[in-house]
């Protein structure tokens, strides 16, 4: 696991800034508190300058390191869940939002000191843990000495200071692979002689990294595949090789029908129908399925096709051309001199190094060590774009990580991992959070951003316009690196290769957690790894019973939870939900989308770090009033959510709240009064003009911030022209 990176750089920066902004609320009002919080500080900063050291040392499999660093992760973690509690009870007293019992007490506790002039009350339970955390931090500093951890002198993170252009990788270039495409064309577009079979399989074949998806992609888009074949469809199978999926997928890419709520007998019908006689090209990407049965069952339909018919699949696994008694076309690795022109290609924008003779041979060590794989050789190229220092190159050739090969795709994941190592440092959370998607989970460029906002990835200090910006400069740059890939068959999607999710996850380790109901966790008891994790996410296609999350149930410093489910939507009961969420004290980020839930638990208001909320085409109708008490919430998603009907009026107490998203609520025909009051919204997607004051038009005036599109809906109720023209609809709405 390569734990230092994560930390080193942005998250103890973070942990800084945090530490400032409290000492400066104590400043000249509590000694011992402030002495306190600059203690902490010079030990962080102790601790991050040996946490290169650190890194490369349990990169040699030093066992102790390695327990070090996580105790370093869990500390860091600890601590700045701790610190936004102190910050989160220093906004209520500000704003005076604590209850009127809790403004009766004659005495309280304070977390660093008994100055009575301490404007953060504080449990005696977090006076306890201040304790435990300053403990904990004079143990790991104290032990960095025994462990004879110095300070690093390289700082890796100079090496990409410089952004790299966003149109690098932008389109797919082939170096080598002309002979292949060509041979691949020939057996998709050819009729064999003496061949009765109306459906031919053509199985692409090669390891992880080998280009198997890439070549499937130039060959779906090549003209001539265009003309010959009537229809085409393509599906990403991966690990889950369902045939009820599978069929509907293939059905909604060549015709328009409905296909919700159908079984396998209705679809395969309907498919068979559609494709008599008809010649077509299916992709199957990335299968696994060994299944004989399962394979007969899916062909079923296909069999009805025009001769001439073709299904490529793309594979790694070779038992599963063997059980449909297919030819497999073996993907090789690419020769060195064509590795090395893909290299120049994405390193320096030119097809060989015949312009950068001195950049040539430290070229070719390194194209040697990516051992013919393109994926890696291309994003080892990302990182080197447009550094032209010979230096540089031969950093990144003589760093210690090509010597550690890890999980059974060793031979691609250090080049991976270098690429990670040498990432900024501001997106190197961003990546690794991404840990919590399954295989083959697409999302779209606001929806990651808004988590990285949720989970305080981002530094809004560093947004010259607004923290979403950001979040979508830091997304483009994860995919102009090639971390991230367009979907084949949603544009405005993205998505992670298989290898760069195992990375993710061989990053996070022990923090992210991902399964479904069909998973088994281990010993359900055993709570070593509940206590550390912080993201996690469940997947599931049907009703969710407490068992199946009865190990999220026991992640007390869980940050993130996703419900994710692989069909139309996840059920879960009010009850179940209630006893999860009850344990969940330190939720950043919670996404219950396409759960089929009708009432949105009182408990989450409890939820006191939460910062986005995402309710997304549930059968809410409204939401609890205690929602108002989440002083922190920066994102509430409600888009699709056709029952909803109101907002609780206390909504606008919701100062932090930058994304309003309630788009397609047919139901939601007036807001609370005063939304003008959320002066901090970004995305507010809706606006219903009401007829009081306080719902009228002129409202928007207020949001100085708001971009993108907004929908205006009651016009007729305008009935002052002047509420128009504050409201500048021009400029800031699309009004209907």
């Amino acid at each position: 696991m390569v734990i230092g990176e994560i930390f080193w750089g942005s998250f103890f920066q973070v942990l800084f800034n945090k530490l400032i902004t409290l000492g400066c609320t104590y400043a000249q009002r509590d000694e011992n508190s402030t002495a306190l919080l600059d203690k902490w500080k010079e030990m962080l900063e102790t601790i991050n300058a040996v946490l290169d050291d650190a890194e490369d040392k349990q990169s040699g499999s030093n066992r102790p390191v390695k327990l070090w660093l996580d105790d370093v992760r869990d500390l860091a973690y600890d601590m700045e869940d701790l610190l936004d509690e102190f910050a989160i009870e220093a906004a209520q007293v500000k704003s005076g939002a604590e209850s009127s019992t809790s403004k009766r007490q004659k005495k309280r506790k304070f977390p660093f000191g008994s100055s009575e002039s301490n404007p953060i009350p504080c449990s005696l339970m977090s006076e306890d843990k201040v304790k435990e955390i300053n403990d904990r931090l004079e143990k790991i500093v104290a032990r960095k000495t025994y462990l004879s951890l110095t300070e690093n002198a390289m700082d890796r993170s100079n090496y990409t200071n410089k952004r790299l252009p966003s149109t690098s990788l932008s389109e797919t270039q082939f170096f080598g692979r002309e002979k292949e495409e060509a041979e691949i064309l020939e057996l998709l577009i050819s009729d064999v002689e003496n061949d009765d079979a109306r459906l031919s399989i053509v199985p692409i074949v090669g390891m992880g990294g080998a280009g198997k998806t890439t070549m499937a992609q130039q060959l779906y888009n090549n003209p001539e595949i265009s003309s010959y074949f009537e229809k085409r469809a393509w599906v990403c199978v991966s690990d889950v090789f369902d045939v009820l999926n599978i069929t509907k997928t293939v059905l909604q890419s060549i015709t328009e029908l409905p296909c919700e709520g159908k079984d396998l007998n209705w679809l395969q019908v309907k498919l068979k129908d559609d494709l008599s006689g008809k010649k077509f090209l299916v992709v199957l990407d990335d299968v696994w399925n060994e299944k004989y049965e399962e394979w007969t069952s899916l062909l079923k339909p296909f069999e009805a096709g025009a001769k001439g018919s073709k299904i490529i699949i793309t594979t790694r696994n070779h038992l599963v051309y063997s059980k449909i008694r297919a030819m497999p076309y073996f993907l090789n690795e690419l020769s060195i001199d064509n590795c090395t022109r893909l290299l120049a290609y994405h390193a320096l924008g030119v097809k060989n190094f015949e312009g950068h003779p001195d950049l040539e041979t430290v070229g070719k060590k390194i194209v040697k060590k990516c051992r013919g794989l393109p994926l890696a050789t291309k994003i080892l190229g990302s990182l080197l774009c447009n550094k032209e220092n010979v230096n540089e190159w031969e950093a990144i050739l003589n760093d210690r990580i090509w010597d550690v090969a890890t999980g059974e795709n060793g031979e691609v994941l250090p080049v991976l991992k270098l690429s990670y190592v040498h990432l900024p440092s501001y997106l190197k959370r961003c990546f690794a959070y991404c840990a919590i998607f399954p295989k083959d989970y697409e999302f779209e460029r606001d929806e990651l951003a808004l988590l990285w906002i949720g989970e305080g990835f981002l530094d809004g200090r560093k947004a010259k316009k607004n923290i979403l910006t950001l979040g979508r400069n830091y997304f483009d740059e994860l995919v102009s690196r090639s971390f991230f890939q367009q979907s084949c068959v949603d544009t405005s999607k993205f998505l992670m290769h298989d290898l760069l999710n195992d990375l993710a996850k061989s990053i996070a380790d022990a923090t992210c957690f991902t399964s479904g109901e069909s998973q088994l966790v281990g010993d359900e008891d055993d709570t070593s790894f509940k206590e550390k994790v912080r993201y996690a996410s469940f997947v599931s296609s049907r009703c969710v019973t407490s068992n199946n999350l009865r190990a999220y149930a026991g992640m007390k410093v869980l940050r993130s939870l996703m419900m994710l489910t692989n069909s139309k939507r996840i059920y879960i009961s009010e009850k179940v939900l209630l006893g999860l969420l009850t344990n969940l004290k330190y939720l950043r980020v919670l996404s219950l989308c396409h759960c089929g839930i009708r009432e949105v638990p009182n408990c989450v208001a409890d939820l006191k770090h939460l910062r986005y909320l995402n309710l997304s085409y549930t059968f809410i109708k409204s939401l609890p009033p205690s929602i108002g008490a989440l002083c922190k919430l920066q994102a509430l998603i409600l888009r699709g959510c056709e029952y909803l009907s109101m907002l609780p009026p206390n909504i606008t107490n919701l100062v932090s709240l930058q994304f309003l998203d309630i788009r397609d609520t047919r139901c939601l025909k007036e807001l609370p009064l005063n939304i003008g009051n959320l002066k901090n919204l970004i995305i507010f997607s809706k606006f219903v003009v009401g007829q009081e004051k306080g719902s009228r038009l002129k409202e928007l005036k207020n949001l100085p911030h708001l971009q993108g599109e907004l929908l205006v809906s009651e016009l007729q109720k305008v009935k002052e022209v002047r509420d128009a023209i504050d409201a500048n609809l021009e400029r800031r709405a699309l009004a209907t």
